[in-house]
């Protein structure tokens, strides 16, 4: 071999060597991306947010819904099924969707302690942007729903990215079948062994495919819930035309229905909140004594839990147990009795109060009401309390005015007092003399109450929850002390109960209602039903549901 050829062969060594190298670190380059991209949309199903996170490293277990859709990429890629920018889209929207979804399925019970359902929780999307739109200072709002769109759009695009390398990955290997098998086997050893001892795998973080599954069988079946929902509220529909409803025991007195927005037993179970309210309750009983009136007081379980109030006015209007929006939105387009035009065959005008609504409800009109008063009808001029677009005490003053004192037959009227909705970090202040009322302007020259409580962490507002509580219980008592000099019947009812952070997760349904009046005869059936004497309850559980209220009110009320 001469010099030359020696070089030559030296050259071409050198030059395989630095392509085998290259391709080492292509293949490197490879391994490296599909960690990266597996990795990222592991974490990205694993995380819980926005519950509270678990250890840093159980994000990093395997995700079974991560590995279900690679195994399904690998069969899609041993089929060599075609891999265009629509099934690439069609993947990346799975993954958001599962993302959102996990999302959802921590938030709902979270607030309202109860499964997230898609089918009847995807309508109040809006719902909660409006919220945050009323509760948060606008420049916060705006903000965060930047960063929020910012953040989803960071998160759609490198699920596209990291879809897009998986594939392109599993295109190069030519034992790709062999991996889809495995991972089938991986995910079949996974579920019998969670059947086995109801916990995953250790190297599994704990699924959630089981929660999809669960609601694509409610949207197979809704059909029939829908079905049986309208079936109960014609029943107790049929029930109600035959209860005796003159309501001639009353004597014609005065009936008002106040709901106070979020309040909830845990006010008397937990020692934060009693603690704290417990001297302002002892005093107003007996101020309310030392003015002739009367207080029984007593618990109903409601259907609502950290909001959808709707459904506790529904309930007590209609005696259906509102459990759900699929109830609601039935009931609303029913024949249903309900209590307003039961209250106007007995003589008396009916009127409903609901401050909170600033937006159009042709639906209210199903409830029967004579007169309906909506933000828009109370000539208000001051400044709005976070969720409240004026505070209660302007409210009742304004309802005084315009209904009870002009009034000249018996009346009957449901109010909706909404200045102690969360998240209570703005709070109207209480005036002592309710003639500076007015129009409302005078609260621009008040100081507004505030609590250093955001969104969505309200686990700090025992303090900021139970002021806002005893402000509606000031605003109430000095209200039946100063403008009821008769024997009206005051039924005064939280809604339900405010959400899991200020409850704790061992809460109850349960709501308070006190019952008021100067005609002791008019509490006697509540007397009999176990409500108890003064503002605090004693009444021991199980309690009925608030669906038996209306049955109940007729039948104590009404000759048989």
């Amino acid at each position: 071999m001469n010099l030359a050829e020696s070089k030559q062969k030296e050259s071409e060594k050198t030059i395989g060597n630095l392509l085998a190298f290259c391709g080492g670190l292509r293949t490197l380059k490879t391994v490296i991306a599909f960690s990266l991209a597996w990795g990222f949309l592991n974490v990205l199903l694993n995380l819980r947010y926005p519950a509270p996170q678990e250890p840093l490293w159980l994000p990093l277990l395997v995700s079974p819904e991560v590995l279900l859709i690679i195994g399904a990429l690998c069969i899609a890629t041993w089929l060599k099924l075609p891999f265009d920018r629509g099934f690439l889209l069609m993947l990346t929207l799975l993954f958001m969707f599962l993302r959102l979804f996990r999302s959802a399925d921590e938030l709902v019970p979270m607030y309202f302690f109860r499964p997230f359902n898609l089918y009847i929780d995807a309508q109040f999307l809006p719902v909660l942007i409006r919220l945050l739109y009323k509760t948060l200072p606008l420049k916060t709002f705006f903000i965060n729903s930047a960063l929020g769109l910012f953040l989803i759009a960071a998160i759609t695009a490198g699920v596209w990215w990291s879809v897009k390398t998986i594939h392109q990955t599993l295109t190069r290997l030519r034992k790709v079948r062999i991996i889809a098998a495995v991972i089938v086997a991986v995910l079949s050893i996974q579920l019998l062994f969670s059947a086995a001892h109801t916990r995953p795998l250790p190297i599994f973080h704990p699924a959630f495919y089981h929660r999809i599954v669960a609601e694509i069988d409610f949207l197979l079946h809704v059909r029939g819930y829908r079905t049986q929902n309208l079936q109960a509220i014609r029943q107790r529909s049929a029930e109600l035309e035959q209860t005796p409803s003159a309501l001639d025991k009353l004597g014609g007195a005065d009936v008002y229905i106040i709901f106070i927005e979020s309040y909830g037993k845990t006010i008397f179970d937990d020692n934060r909140h009693f603690h704290f309210i417990l001297p302002v309750l002892t005093q107003y009983e007996q101020d309310l004594a030392d003015r002739g009136f009367t207080v029984r007081s007593g618990f109903l379980k409601s259907p609502a839990f950290g909001g959808s109030s709707w459904l506790a006015h529904g309930t007590i209007a209609s005696g259906v147990n509102l459990s759900d929006q699929l109830f609601y939105d039935l009931l609303i387009t029913s024949n249903a009795t309900t209590i307003a035009p039961i209250f106007k065959r007995a003589g008396y005008r009916t009127v409903s109060v609901m401050p909170a609504n600033d937006l159009p409800w042709p639906q209210g009109k199903f409830f029967g009401y004579q007169k309906h008063y909506f933000a828009r009808d109370f000539e208000y001029t001051g400044p709005k309390f976070g969720w409240s677009p004026m505070p209660d005490q302007y409210v009742l003053e304004y309802i005084y005015r315009k209904e009870i004192l002009p009034s000249r037959q018996p009346l009957f009227i449901e109010i909706v007092l909404i200045s102690s909705h969360a998240p209570f970090n703005r709070q109207p202040p209480y005036l002592e003399d309710w003639s500076q009322i007015g129009d409302g302007s005078i609260y621009h020259q008040k100081e507004t109450v505030t609590f250093p409580v955001v969104w969505p962490d309200l686990a700090n507002a025992a303090k900021a929850y139970v002021t806002a509580i005893i402000y509606e219980l000031t605003v109430l008592k000095s209200f039946i002390e100063q403008y009821l000099k008769d024997d009206t019947l005051i039924i005064i009812m939280g809604d339900h109960q405010p959400n899991v952070q200020i409850t704790g997760p061992d809460s109850t349904w349960s709501v308070p209602i006190h019952v008021i009046s100067r005609n002791k005869r008019l509490l006697e059936p509540f007397e009999n039903n176990g409500y108890t004497p003064g503002l605090i309850p004693r009444q021991m559980p199980p309690h009925p549901g608030m669906e038996t209220f209306l049955p109940g009110f007729l039948k104590a009320f009404s000759t048989h």
